[in-house]
C-alpha cells in the first residue's frame, strides 16, 4: 500500500502538467456539452423530455437485469481501460485519449445541461443520483488512466530522439498504474449494475410525489 502510494505522490509530481490538461480537456467537453444541450431545437428537446418523463415514470418499478448490466459495463470498462493502456504504448496516444475524454466530458455536460433546461427538480435529481455512483469511481479512474498514457506515450517520443532515455522502471509503473485504473473501471461496472439501479428506483419512488 505505501509503495502504491509513493507510486501515486511521484506521478503528481511528476506529471502534474498532463493531469491539468486532462482535466482542462475534460472540464472543455462539459462546458460544449452543455451549450450543445442549450442548441437543441425545439421538437428535439420535446422528444428527449417525453423520454425523460417515461423512464421516470417507471423507474421506481423497473425490473432490471443486474446480471445482463454488469455483463454490458465489465466488457465496455474493460474495453476502455485496455485500449487506453495500449495507446499509452505508441505514439498516437495523445490525440486520441484526449479525444476521448472530452467526448466524455461532452456527454456528461449535455446530460446535466439538459436536465438543468428541464427544470423538473424531481427529474434532475433522479438522474443525477443515477448518474452520481458510478462516476465516483470511473471519473477520477479516467483521469488518472489518461494522464498515466499520456506521460508514458510521451517518454516513448523522447526514447525515439535519445535511445538513452530508460522505459522499463517506467513501464513497470506505468503498468502499474493502469492495472489500478483497470481496478477502479470494474468497480465502477459493478457499481453501476448492481447499486445505481437501486438508487435511481428509491430516489424515483421517494420523489414521485414531487
Amino acid at each position: 500500500m505505501n509503495y502504491l502510494s509513493r507510486i501515486w505522490t511521484a506521478s503528481l509530481k511528476k506529471s502534474w502538467p498532463l493531469y491539468l490538461i486532462v482535466i482542462i480537456v475534460f472540464s472543455v467537453g462539459i462546458l460544449f456539452g452543455s451549450l450543445g444541450a442549450n442548441t437543441l431545437q425545439e421538437n428535439q428537446a420535446q422528444e428527449l423530455h417525453q423520454y425523460l418523463q417515461s423512464f421516470l415514470s417507471q423507474a421506481a418499478e423497473l425490473d432490471i437485469n443486474q446480471g445482463q448490466v454488469a455483463r454490458g459495463a465489465l466488457h465496455d470498462n474493460i474495453v476502455v481501460g485496455v485500449v487506453m493502456y495500449v495507446l499509452g504504448l505508441t505514439i498516437i496516444c495523445l490525440p486520441l485519449v484526449l479525444a476521448y475524454i472530452f467526448i466524455r466530458g461532452f456527454i456528461l455536460g449535455f446530460s446535466i445541461g439538459f436536465l438543468t433546461l428541464d427544470h423538473e427538480l424531481h427529474g434532475f435529481l433522479v438522474i443525477l443520483i443515477s448518474m452520481l455512483p458510478h462516476n465516483i469511481f470511473f471519473i477520477p479512474a479516467m483521469i488518472i488512466g489518461g494522464t498515466a498514457s499520456l506521460s508514458f506515450s510521451i517518454l516513448l517520443i523522447k526514447r525515439f530522439f535519445n535511445s538513452r532515455t530508460k522505459i522499463w522502471p517506467a513501464f513497470l509503473s506505468y503498468s502499474l498504474v493502469m492495472t489500478g485504473v483497470l481496478a477502479a473501471f470494474v468497480l465502477a461496472a459493478l457499481t453501476e449494475a448492481y447499486i445505481t439501479p437501486g438508487f435511481a428506483k428509491y430516489s424515483a419512488s421517494l420523489l414521485a410525489g414531487w
